[in-house]
């Protein structure tokens, strides 16, 4: 091997796995768990682990691959998949890339922890302020606190109704399939 690690083909050889393959098993970079590709997910990319939700910076746009940052990208908040001004139904995750800063917008699979998806709700209501208005310039609008009935909705159902002081979380164990 030589000194020079970061040669432009070294970096070609190390990140053609993501060129080629869309929509094959990984290990997660956060967490380190495997994520494995399944047909039945509900979206023809997978982008981010289903355990803990982070991802990879490896798309310009949804599956292409083109990159050239790959550094990790944390769920910072949800939102309302969006046609113009018109809020649909379909929760996405809103990713936050630690390297360069990008955000990008990734449907939510039907295998993701419940449990990680209402803990990026609750952290995304606490948002700072330069957050928020970073979010806003990209025209993305993060759900808020009257949206948790949608998102129980999206993910349960059904509304949950717990006490209303206590948050809604549920233990990755129990957490219901969908």
């Amino acid at each position: 091997m030589t000194d020079d690690d970061d040669s432009p083909k070294r970096k070609q050889r190390k990140y053609k796995r993501w060129q080629n393959d869309n929509n094959k098993d990984f290990r997660c970079g956060n967490c380190v768990q495997m994520v494995f590709a399944e047909a039945a997910i509900g979206t023809t990319q997978r982008n981010h682990c289903n355990h803990c939700l982070w991802s990879l910076h490896v798309d310009t746009k949804p599956g292409n691959r083109a990159s050239d940052c790959h550094a990790r990208m944390e769920p910072v908040a949800l939102t309302f998949k969006h046609d113009g001004n018109e809020r649909l139904g379909d929760i996405m995750l809103v990713h936050s890339c630690k390297g360069c800063g990008e955000v990008n917008i990734n449907r939510i699979a039907g295998d993701d922890s419940d449990f990680e998806i209402i803990n990026v709700f609750e952290r995304s209501l606490s948002l700072d302020k330069a957050a928020r208005e970073m979010l806003s310039r990209k025209r993305i609008v993060p759900l808020q606190k009257e949206d948790r009935e949608h998102l129980e909705i999206a993910l349960y159902g059904a509304p949950q109704r717990p006490s209303e002081s206590a948050p809604l979380t549920r233990s990755p164990k129990t957490s219901p399939k969908r």
